[in-house]
């Protein structure tokens, strides 16, 4: 029956596409796009400054150097052989240029990126990557109000756009969904910081910690920072968070604890504020900031249908373009999955928090400020290029049905992604058909279309992402390795990043 449905569901997306609006944005003036651009930049309330209103911190704050030297280290790996900027890494984006990332147990630690593999004497080996979903960007952690990771677990129960870097309480999987977590911290980024340890294949490893609370193990960790779980050859933590708190001649437990360890990560991560380009030059006013088809792929981003637009703005709103909300566009359903659905291999997303129909497969909007440089693209990286995710947007059943996986991991788990994505594909269906979803697919497109709308996405660039130079204040120079564990990350040629 499932497949029948799925046939049809082509049959009907091809005969629906013929009915769609086709874009009459491309034979217009230059000043036809800027008088229109100029209103939906008004109609939006767009101020090219997602940092207005907010007190983000700089790089060179004590507490985000410490916090840099955190993130580079393996100490908080169970077993020595991960780090934050495993997945992370500023030159690959804030990401790690991979569809699914490879945490714990690679054959090479040091290595990031495409050539970071499993190591085939390792637990669970089966040739792909370990974790279940794509590594969203560490890049403007800063900016997010209400929902950090793909299914929003971590959550403002009261967003409101903050100012000082708080915001009130904060749910996190520790207390479940719609409870305060006394110990999240001040922020979204804070509260973050306290999870990549935890989960066997991400940081933990499968011999540390075992059948231990995840507070239990952020207490174990902080302890073999201040030197009272294992000796280490070179400690220097003690000295760098006295430093960095100005108490030098207070107890350890009171300057490297749970708190403190997620306080610096957090404020190293939430000093990655990249966020000028030359989309948000354009609303300033500079209408030379944009090229012809970046203009054109800016108003059929911000259009609605009838007007020859995509609707983009629908969930990518705001100047941050994201409505920090959940959805199902049924990206098809590649890797290890969260263990959901009769396959086990199956992931369905906001649900697995919230249990209500509207969120099954459902994830949350990317902001697309420098999407350029955080490809693969999807909650499971299924594609690789931008024109890929834009084109699966316009048509998820034909998209699906043409589908192949083209990223940079060969080895990547497809056994079940057919099967699974159907579901997700027929979940999304009944989501429209109930007035559920955002998503009006499908819709007609041409490849100006694409091309336009790829042009504007990477006008959305900093051009500091780009330049390792102008990230210099996010790396660590060569003397600098507080334990003897750094992260010393190279390509998968060997070159250092």
């Amino acid at each position: 029956m499932k497949t029948t449905l799925y046939a049809s569901g082509i049959i009907l997306t091809q005969l629906f596409s013929s009915f769609s609006y086709a874009s009459t944005i491309d034979y217009r003036s230059e000043k036809w796009l800027d008088d229109n651009l100029s209103k939906k930049i008004s109609h939006f309330s767009l101020t090219g400054e997602p940092a207005k209103h907010r007190t983000l911190p700089s790089i060179h704050s004590p507490k985000a150097q410490l916090g840099k030297l955190l993130f580079f280290s393996k100490i908080q790996s169970g077993n020595f052989d991960t780090a934050c900027v495993s997945c992370h890494h500023p030159t690959l984006g804030g990401a790690d240029a991979l569809s699914i990332s490879i945490g714990v147990d690679a054959t090479n630690p040091d290595m990031l990126g495409p050539g970071r593999e499993h190591r085939p004497t390792a637990v669970n080996y089966d040739g792909g990557p370990t974790m279940p979903r794509n590594v969203p960007t560490s890049f403007n952690l800063g900016f997010w109000d209400t929902h950090i990771f793909h299914d929003g677990r971590i959550e403002a129960m009261l967003p409101v756009p903050y100012q000082n870097g708080s915001v009130g309480p904060i749910s996190t999987p520790d207390s479940g969904i719609g409870v305060p977590d006394p110990s999240a911290g001040a922020n979204l980024s804070h509260a973050q910081a306290g999870f990549p340890i935890t989960p066997k294949e991400e940081m933990r490893g499968f011999s540390f910690a075992q059948n231990k609370s995840n507070q239990e193990i952020r207490d174990l960790i902080a302890a073999r920072l201040r030197g009272e779980l294992e000796p280490l050859q070179i400690n220097n933590w003690p000295t760098l968070f006295r430093q960095a708190y100005n108490k030098p001649n207070a107890p350890l437990n009171e300057v490297i604890n749970n708190h403190s360890i997620r306080e610096v990560l957090g404020e190293y991560m939430r000093s990655q504020a990249f966020v000028e380009n030359r989309w948000y030059n354009y609303i300033k006013g500079d209408k030379s900031a944009l090229s012809l088809a970046e203009k054109r792929g800016a108003l059929k981003f911000f259009s609605k249908r009838p007007d020859g637009g995509f609707n983009c703005q629908s969930c990518h709103r705001g100047d941050l373009m994201t409505d920090e909300g959940f959805h199902n566009i049924a990206v098809p359903q590649i890797g290890r999955g969260k263990g959901d659905g009769d396959s086990g291999t199956n992931d369905f997303g906001r649900y697995r928090e919230t249990f209500v129909y509207r969120d099954a497969f459902a994830f949350r909007t990317p902001s697309l400020i420098n999407v350029e440089m955080t490809s693969p693209y999807g909650h499971d990286g299924a594609f690789n290029t931008l024109e890929g995710i834009i084109r699966h947007h316009m048509d998820p059943f034909y998209s699906v049905a043409l589908y192949s996986y083209d990223g940079p991991q060969a080895n990547i788990q497809m056994g079940d992604w057919h099967s699974n994505t159907r579901e997700a594909l027929w979940a999304m269906f009944l989501q429209q058909t109930m007035g559920l979803s955002k998503l009006r697919s499908p819709y007609f497109y041409t490849e100006t279309d694409i091309n336009d709308l790829v042009a504007f996405m990477r006008s959305l660039t900093d051009p500091c992402t780009k330049s390792r130079e102008c990230l210099a204040p996010w790396l660590v120079d060569d003397d600098q390795d507080p334990d003897g564990l750094r992260v010393y990350a190279v390509d998968e040629n060997f070159n250092p990043m």
